[in-house]
């Protein structure tokens, strides 16, 4: 059945318009799969109430609104109701874990205070990680962390290319192509503003 729904759904790329809203992906799902697993979809997409996302780990860069943290809308994996939606938030955590290990030596600072719960090391998710924050611009740094998010969702597939990981890894892509479309001109020029005014307020 699952099969059937995922034939029907459209296939998101980064940076082109997904085709479809939160919403009606949401309910276009709801014949299928029962209520936990629509909620962990619902987490995925951060729509509705989906149970009280976890309080940021990673820190936000300067101008980055509260709820744009590295992975939109997380809670712990153990509320979480299908293995792969647990999978995902793991591979989730293993980016965001990654991103604080590179913001803490840029910084010296020792990064443990920032991994209560650290979920192991992944040499490859790493290096992905490392070499995003080697790239010209924040904003190719998010592009490099989306498309390895991207690639990871990859594993969700192969363990279930017609099963409900593959309908997770479809809504985690949504979710991302829809952030990348929603990045515009005069949101980039409110980023700004906002850094600017951080600079001021901590250099006084």
């Amino acid at each position: 059945m699952v099969a059937y729904l995922l034939a029907s759904l459209p296939t998101p790329r980064l940076g082109a318009e997904p085709g479809i809203e939160r919403e009606a992906f949401l309910e276009r799902c709801a014949g299928f799969v029962g209520d936990d697993r629509a909620r962990d979809l619902a987490w995925v997409l951060g729509v509705g109430d989906a149970g009280p996302p976890a309080a940021p780990t990673a820190p936000r860069d300067a101008g980055q609104r509260p709820s744009e943290t590295t992975h939109p809308s997380r809670r712990p994996a153990d509320a979480l109701a299908d293995p792969a939606s647990r999978a995902w938030a793991t591979l989730a955590e293993l980016v965001d874990e990654a991103v604080m290990r590179v913001r803490a030596a840029r910084s010296r600072r020792d990064p443990t205070p920032d991994l209560p719960r650290p979920h192991g090391y992944r040499v490859d998710v790493a290096e992905s990680v490392a070499d995003a924050f080697e790239r010209p611009d924040p904003g190719a740094r998010e592009r490099a962390l989306d498309e390895l998010r991207w690639r990871l969702t990859d594993e969700l597939t192969i363990a279930e290319p017609d099963g409900f990981g593959a309908l997770l890894a479809r809504a985690v892509q949504l979710r991302l192509a829809w952030r990348r479309v929603g990045w515009d001109t005069q949101d980039g020029w409110e980023r700004l503003e906002a850094a600017m005014r951080q600079l001021e307020e901590d250099h006084g």
